[in-house]
């Protein structure tokens, strides 16, 4: 993603001018750091409570070997950085999807057998 687009969402989203001016710099000191980076907010890769990445995109990043960097700003967002533009193609491609919402449980569901519809039948 261009620099200048992960600014601008960063500015749109803050609502402080200051905190979203600093935040803009974090953005920029990073992508010095990092030449290829990606904004990951709604990309599936955020674990439940959205404070780390899931354990999978952790271990399909240690395949690949390469050099990366996860990086959440103060404001929530995260970014992803990257120094191998094949392995930042490739986790493009793989994660960047939004994540899926999962179906709340159903709360009336009851797994006692006499109550499901597995129940035995009996022959009278």
């Amino acid at each position: 993603m261009e620099l200048e687009k992960i600014k601008e969402a960063v500015t749109a989203a803050t609502r402080d001018e200051e905190l979203a001016t600093a935040t803009c710099y974090e953005v920029e000191a990073y992508a010095k750091l990092w030449p290829f980076v990606f904004l990951v907010n709604d990309w599936d890769v955020w674990n439940g409570s959205k404070r780390a990445l899931k354990l999978q995109v952790v271990r399909w990043l240690e395949d690949e070997g390469a050099p990366y960097d996860f990086f959440q700003i103060r404001s929530g967002f995260g970014l992803m950085g990257f120094r191998d533009q094949e392995i930042a193609q490739k986790f493009e491609r793989r994660w960047s999807a939004p994540a899926q919402a999962a179906p709340a449980s159903n709360g009336d569901w009851n797994p006692h057998p006499l109550k499901s519809t597995f129940e035995p039948v009996y022959a009278n």
